[in-house]
């Protein structure tokens, strides 16, 4: 994945969220950038099962790159 990317949306689908609001509080999930490789299932002609790492916008952030579901207070 090329680290230099952007976050592929500015702001969430929701109108007005609190999270697109904020500033400084990066996605735990993708680390600001709006990207991650989750990994994908793939059956090869052999029938064994291998897994390929995708790129793809962050679900945890809807490609914002800012949290969207803080971690619970200790």
């Amino acid at each position: 994945m090329d680290p230099t990317r952007e976050p592929t949306h500015s702001r969430c689908a929701i109108s007005t969220c609190g999270w697109c609001d904020r500033d400084g509080i990066d996605c735990r999930f993708c680390s600001g950038t709006g990207w991650w490789r989750p990994q994908r299932p793939h059956r090869e002609c052999s029938g064994v099962i291998v897994w390929h790492r995708v790129d793809e916008p962050c679900r945890g952030c809807a490609g914002t790159g800012k949290e969207h579901s803080p971690v619970p207070a200790p």
